[in-house]
Formats: structure tokens, C-alpha cells, sequence
């Protein structure tokens, strides 16, 4: 039988999926239902343990963290408590892509081999 995934790994996908489940409840909107298909199904393969698929997460999860600081640097002499939040989650987006790419837990998990080491 396969490795469970590590908890923080299910955690950030729970509260991700959690997060677009509420915004589609309050305010339905078509983008928003894609956007929960589409990260729900990227979201499975990645807990199913795809080292594809968490590169993909990997990726997107950066990209949204560079469009979350142009966005705070656009906004910060209007509403500067909203460019620090804005500064906030793409923090952590860069910290879950990091995750997702250097965890020596989500590699086990994936089923990649250590890196060898040439200790002389």
C-alpha cells in the first residue's frame, strides 16, 4: 500500500478547496467553479502523490505569489493595509511552493529517490 500524504500537505489543500468552496457558495460565479474543478482535480493527483502534478501546483502556487506582489506594490499608496495582506498570502504561496519542491517528506511521499551524496 502507498504512503499517506504528509499532513501539511492535506491541510493546505483542505483549506485551499474550503476557500473556493465558501467564495463559490456567496457569490457564484462561473471562474469560480472552474477554478475549484480545476484545483480539485490537480489537488487529487497531488495527494494521490504525481510528482507532475506537484510541480504544476508548485508553478502556479509561485506565479500566483508574483501576481500578489505586483498587485500589492499597485496598491500600497491607496490602501496600504491591503498591500500587506496581499504581501501576507504570497508569502505563503511561495512558502507551500517551496514545500512542494524542496520537502524531503513530499519527495519520500512521491516516491523520488533521495539525492546520493559523494562524501569522500
Amino acid at each position: 500500500m502507498k504512503q499517506r500524504p504528509p499532513i501539511l500537505l492535506i491541510a493546505v489543500a483542505v483549506a485551499y478547496l474550503g476557500h473556493l468552496l465558501t467564495t463559490l457558495i456567496v457569490d457564484f460565479t462561473p471562474v469560480v467553479a472552474g477554478r475549484f474543478a480545476l484545483s480539485a482535480l490537480l489537488l487529487l493527483f497531488v495527494l494521490r502523490g504525481s510528482r507532475v502534478a506537484g510541480n504544476i501546483a508548485a508553478i502556479l502556487c509561485a506565479l500566483s505569489a508574483l501576481v500578489l506582489l505586483v498587485v500589492a506594490v499597485a496598491t500600497f499608496s491607496a490602501n496600504a493595509i491591503g498591500a500587506v495582506m496581499f504581501t501576507v498570502i504570497a508569502g505563503l504561496l511561495l512558502l507551500f511552493a517551496a514545500y512542494l519542491l524542496f520537502s524531503p517528506v513530499v519527495r519520500a511521499f512521491q516516491g523520488v529517490p533521495p539525492a546520493r551524496r559523494s562524501d569522500p
